[in-house]
């Protein structure tokens, strides 16, 4: 079988076979192209098809690590938000939290409180703030950047049913 694979291709090439690349479709000689059998590649595509073996490893491992620093992003974020959810409820029991914790009155969505410093301790309120609590890089969502732009522009009002 391999005789009549190496007289077919020198037939090709010696003759003015023109044939499309499969690629860009741009014409071409047989006789100017490397003909093989399937199963009997010349040393330079088995060198080529090892090069480009060696780049599809290079590539699959590049894309594993990707993979793998993707996977550590997701579950770093994850443990970020979770811990920031738990943080937030806790917040009013912390020492660093400047208010008294019986002041406070939780939402948790959109904003996580409202406090109404003073009413515990003097039994009178003397400021009533609005608290969201972030940690690390977390921002405002859209939702919290209207609520906070409404409190700015004194559009709050209290109303009696």
């Amino acid at each position: 079988m391999a005789k009549q694979h190496q007289e077919l291709i020198q037939f090709l090439q010696k003759n003015n076979f023109k044939a499309d690349c499969s690629q860009c479709g741009t014409p071409f000689q047989l006789k100017e192209a490397v003909l093989f059998p399937i199963d009997e590649f010349t040393p330079e595509v088995k060198d080529k098809m090892n090069e480009i073996k060696e780049a599809l490893k290079e590539r699959k491992l590049t894309l594993q690590q990707l993979t793998a620093k993707k996977k550590q992003k997701i579950e770093n974020t994850t443990q970020s938000v979770n811990m920031g959810f738990i943080l937030e409820r806790l917040a009013p029991v912390l020492e660093q939290f400047r208010f008294n914790k019986n002041d406070c009155r939780s939402l948790f969505d959109p904003i996580d409180y409202v406090i109404f410093d003073g009413l515990h301790k003097n039994g009178k309120v003397q400021k009533i703030f609005f608290i969201d609590i972030k940690s690390g890089a977390a921002k405002l969502k859209k939702n919290q950047k209207a609520i906070k732009t409404k409190i700015e522009e004194k559009k709050v009002e209290f109303k009696l049913y």
